[in-house]
């Protein structure tokens, strides 16, 4: 066994216990199978990830709430009587690059044990995937396609996701085999040439725009793959009609004003997708958190409720209070975070993890899965996502795979929020704002979020944005304990309640 497998086969098994002691708690305090034999139902337990990655979701010593002096200390307050929004899930996105370097660059074992480190039981359990529909920036050869490039087809008779079937869609399949209940959200960063007015894969200057005439077509493309997907053995839960519409790309992309998305949806594609019998998701907008909102009011005026089921945000240039000032505008909409890539944000990823779900986000998904060590490969010249990285690492020239700082911040909330979970009030003691790019959205000091399973359990997940270390305290049920985070790291505590 190689010492990539050796280091990954130790976090599973350090992870597996922590499970199982929650488990075990939970089973001892009747939340399981109906056992009622009761143990302290005040007992608390802790897994930490700290800056410097010397504890990478490492289990500590139980903690327990009692009858303690809290003093000046900042007491979180957490209150499961109050509660807000559903958690749906956590998750990446399988682009091209990360899809060949999975099941193209890695041998069998490493390739199921990476799977089973980001889907499985005994790792963080991701359970949302996007999946582009056809290139990103992030194709492995660095060429750009669709699935019916050539000469115009409106008929769509030479559609075809053969492409996909070398390596994309076999690791869909490997991710949905570790969790059955993973959702896949596709996402086309272009229409084939053909259907633009600049007849190019790509938006230089923001010149490209659908062809008048092509609406239906394109409708009927997201029939087509939806299908092809669902055959293939990937469904696919939901879609958007285009990734980050409007910003000019020397790689895919689409001039696709907010008007014309709101009059697709309502005209072209949610019917076509009604007429086929097939009802994925649709989530509008995916743009930044701002300043983009007017494009997502347009949606909100013009598209009608039972074709829109959200919004999509990615973590960039805005604050995550973009996502709160749409809720109370439309409290009925979802709104999903489905793409920030570490390395690109300068918002550390365990506070887009904690800001996101605070504003009202019921999923949180990082960009890619996995790049090889330059960040890549991806279209050049990358002026899309330059610096970027992936929750793991693979060398495509050895075949070795890193796990990074990302994969084990996101996994202090996905390895213990399960599907379903209620967010519930907590204490707070931060600010979200934009003050400009490259600069953190977060203002220093201690932050947090705190949710209830669907099988009644306590989890908070509390992050130290500053450069020092933050005493406070936990409160729940009139009892309390004291915790010391050091700067940078991220702890996770969970409990059953009583």
């Amino acid at each position: 066994m190689t010492v990539v497998l050796q280091s990954i086969a130790i976090r599973c098994l350090r992870i597996a216990l922590l499970t199982v002691a929650v488990y075990l708690t939970l089973l001892a305090t009747g939340h399981d199978h109906g056992v009622s034999e009761a143990t302290d139902p005040y007992q608390v337990q802790a897994v930490q990830t700290t800056a410097n990655l010397s504890q990478h979701l490492t289990p500590l010593a139980d903690l327990e709430f009692g009858d303690v002096a809290v003093g000046r200390l900042p007491v979180i307050t957490v209150d499961p009587g109050v509660d807000y929004q559903r958690v749906s899930g956590f998750g990446a996105a399988i682009t091209d690059s990360s899809a060949w370097l999975i099941e193209r660059k890695l041998a069998p074992a490493a390739r199921q044990a990476l799977m089973g480190e980001m889907f499985g039981p005994i790792g963080i359990r991701l359970d949302f995937v996007k999946v582009p529909m056809g290139a990103s920036d992030f194709t492995h050869n660095g060429r750009p396609y669709s699935y019916d490039d050539g000469p115009a087809d409106p008929a769509l008779r030479h559609f075809s996701v053969a492409h996909d079937r070398a390596y994309i869609l076999p690791a869909l399949r490997d991710a949905r085999a570790q969790n059955p209940m993973t959702e896949f959200m596709a996402t086309p960063w272009t229409p084939p040439g053909w259907m633009k007015t600049n007849h190019s894969l790509g938006n230089g200057a923001d010149h490209a725009m659908l062809l008048p005439g092509d609406e239906r077509p394109w409708a009927a493309y997201f029939v087509k793959f939806v299908r092809a997907y669902a055959g293939a053995g990937v469904p696919i839960a939901a879609v958007s009609p285009q990734n980050e519409p409007g910003v000019p790309t020397l790689y895919p992309g689409l001039n696709l004003p907010a008007a014309s998305e709101a009059r697709w949806i309502s005209r072209d594609l949610a019917p076509a997708l009604a007429a086929a019998h097939l009802h994925p998701e649709i989530y509008g907008g995916d743009l930044g958190w701002g300043p983009t909102t007017d494009y997502d009011r347009t949606l909100l005026r013009q598209v009608p409720r039972h074709a829109l089921t959200g919004l999509g945000w990615h973590c960039y240039y805005g604050s995550p209070g973009s996502m709160a000032a749409l809720h109370q505008i439309d409290p009925s909409l979802e709104q999903i975070v489905d793409e920030c890539s570490p390395g690109l944000s300068p918002t550390p990823m365990s506070e887009v993890v904690i800001s996101a779900l605070r504003n009202w986000a019921s999923i949180v998904a990082l960009w890619n899965l996995a790049l090889d060590p330059t960040g890549g490969p991806a279209q050049r010249p990358n002026h899309g996502c330059m610096g970027c990285s992936g929750l793991a690492t693979v060398d495509p020239k050895t075949g070795g795979v890193a796990l990074n700082a990302t994969y084990y911040d996101v996994g202090q909330a996905s390895a213990f929020i399960t599907p379903g979970a209620r967010r519930i009030a907590s204490g707070h003691f931060v600010n979200y704002r934009y003050p400009g790019p490259g600069v953190n959205v977060v203002s220093s000091g201690l932050d947090d979020v705190a949710v209830q399973n669907p099988d009644g359990s306590l989890v908070l997940v509390a992050y130290n944005n500053s450069a020092a270390p933050i005493a406070f305290a936990v409160a729940w049920q009139g009892r309390a304990f004291t915790y010391r985070l050091a700067a940078g790291a991220t702890v996770t505590f969970v409990w059953n309640r009583a």
